[in-house]
């Protein structure tokens, strides 16, 4: 362990650095904040990127958002909302003038539109949207458009018909899948969101710029419903690639909100009034490629998943997040007990034991190693993915005798390459829409759009469905212990550490709120 150590802190120092960009000062309002890539998606019914959604939470708003105080769930377009006996449908009433960026009116036949495009079987969000009645059916060719569940009464009048109990549907309305798109302007404009003219949106503020690995620039929406208590003038989001950089950057006032923080970000920065942090409701995990012949025996999955010191790999990458024994984070709270995470009622599901992990692999016909291809790691061009990425390896290599290569894609091609199912081991992670226990586990079910390994499994897709029958919460969270056991066991993904979100703002910003799911906004801050 002393000799596998000692490699991991030589890996350490294969760290690059990379210069942040300047930008003159303004005596506007102005947020200015790093990202590390162009957004993937701009559309938001068409999005399931965390990068992307950081964005677009502050380009669009939905029928719900975020109140100022970061964890209540307010009305935004919607002005009211009837909720019928069986908590089955919702009948939402809109709020009266509602305009997009244009100038246009925004009514309940721009939401109708947009939800069923969502639900589209070509778009990767549908299944967020399953909970609506007939959606999964539509998404699968099985119902048409008019038997889904959403309806636009006349333009004011928006109903939702659900297809299970969802207790969190409120909040599900300010996520991004949720959102409205203006029906008007997509049909006019198939590829509307390429394009700063032609880009409307109904949120806080609007696409001024966009400007290629360099920059968007947002700036301050006069046609938005709650505009006068914006006071922000315009954010930018400054593509910088590297968390050193981004330091850089921060340090030398160029950017005033960093949530890209390197180790040497930790040490200068926690404990200090600059300093924040959030649980997040997501976990960082790698999914084996389970129709590969050496990754479908669940053991060989299993014995990687057993083989690895997650705490000695995160103290060498610098990351303070916690090592996760299960595919539900630390920040979800129990279903029964409000004093206690689900964490605290579940337990662990499995533990890291390298003499059992080379019994499993030995079981599985592989004894330390012997006849086991070599193992493609594929992750982003990045520094510290790489270097987990060569950290995990060694492990394995160290442990079970597997002979491993690393594989860089970039970020433009990335998720196309792992749809495609080129690797054997990738790094992946997902932060949920909602808190519920359930949602950590529904992007393992058929069809979900988190299908990288492969894994379908008929019996764990139907034991999720059937726990969502159940309105007893002792019942359903007893439930969802035995689904997360059985998607432990079976293994398709390594669960490595659950997220928090830290981040950096400077002083004189106030008001900077961000989600469980880590999205920042800006619709409440000043810069003072």
């Amino acid at each position: 362990m002393k000799k596998l150590l000692s490699l991991l802190l030589v890996l350490m120092l294969a760290a690059t650095v990379l210069v942040a960009p300047t930008f003159a000062e303004d005596a506007k309002q102005v947020i200015v904040t790093s990202i590390q890539d162009d957004p993937e998606e701009m559309d938001p019914t068409r999005n399931s990127y965390a990068r992307s959604s950081r964005v677009l939470q502050n380009l669009f708003v939905g029928l719900y958002k975020l109140d100022a105080d970061g964890t209540t769930y307010v009305p935004a377009l919607a002005d009211s909302v009837e909720i019928s006996e069986d908590n089955l449908t919702y009948t939402f009433t809109l709020k009266d003038g509602l305009k997009w960026s244009d100038g246009s009116d925004l009514t309940a036949y721009d939401y109708e539109y947009s939800w069923i495009r969502t639900l589209d079987p070509e778009s990767r969000t549908n299944s967020d949207l399953w909970v609506i009645k007939n959606g999964e059916k539509y998404s699968n060719g099985e119902a048409t458009a008019d038997e889904v569940g959403v309806k636009a009464l006349d333009e004011k009048t928006f109903q939702v018909e659900l297809e299970t109990l969802t207790p969190w549907f409120l909040s599900l309305t300010a996520t991004t899948a949720y959102f409205p798109v203006s029906k008007a302007n997509c049909e006019a404009n198939e590829k509307w969101t390429s394009d700063v003219a032609t880009y409307v949106c109904d949120g806080p503020f609007m696409l001024q710029e966009y400007s290629s690995l360099n920059r968007l620039v947002l700036v301050k929406n006069p046609n938005y419903y709650d505009a006068d208590k914006v006071q922000i003038d315009e954010v930018q989001f400054v593509v910088i690639a590297d968390s050193t950089a981004a330091l850089t950057a921060y340090n030398n006032d160029e950017i005033n909100v960093n949530s890209d923080l390197s180790a040497d970000a930790l040490n200068q920065y926690m404990g200090t009034d600059e300093f924040f942090t959030k649980g997040r409701i997501g976990i960082q995990y790698c999914d084996f490629q389970c129709l590969l012949p050496e990754f479908s025996d669940k053991r060989v999955r299993q014995a990687f998943a057993m083989a690895i010191d997650r705490q000695a790999m995160l103290t060498a990458l610098g990351i303070i997040e916690p090592p996760v024994f299960g595919f539900v984070p630390y920040s979800q709270m129990s279903l029964t007990d409000p004093s206690k995470t689900y964490r605290e009622v579940a337990g662990d599901m499995f533990t890291e034991d390298v003499a059992a992990a080379q019994q499993l692999l030995a079981d599985a016909g592989y004894p330390n190693g012997e006849g086991f291809p070599t193992v493609e790691l594929v992750c982003k061009n990045d520094t510290q993915q790489k270097l987990m990425m060569q950290i995990l390896g060694e492990f394995w290599k160290t442990n079970l005798g597997i002979n491993y290569e690393i594989k860089t894609l970039e970020s433009s091609v990335y998720w196309d390459e792992l749809a495609e199912g080129h690797f054997s081991v990738d790094r992946n992670g997902f932060t949920c829409d909602y808190m519920d226990p359930s949602a950590h586990l529904k992007i393992f079910i058929d069809g979900s759009n988190a299908s990288e390994n492969q894994w379908d499994d008929a019996v764990y897709s139907q034991m999720y469905r059937d726990s969502l029958q159940l309105t007893d919460p002792a019942e359903r969270e007893a439930a969802i212990i035995e689904l997360e056991k059985y998607l432990t066991d079976e293994m398709p993904g390594m669960p490595v550490y659950s997220y928090e979100l830290q981040y950096l703002v400077k002083p004189n910003v106030k008001g900077v709120i961000a989600n469980a799911i880590g999205h920042f906004f800006f619709e409440y801050a000043t810069v003072e």
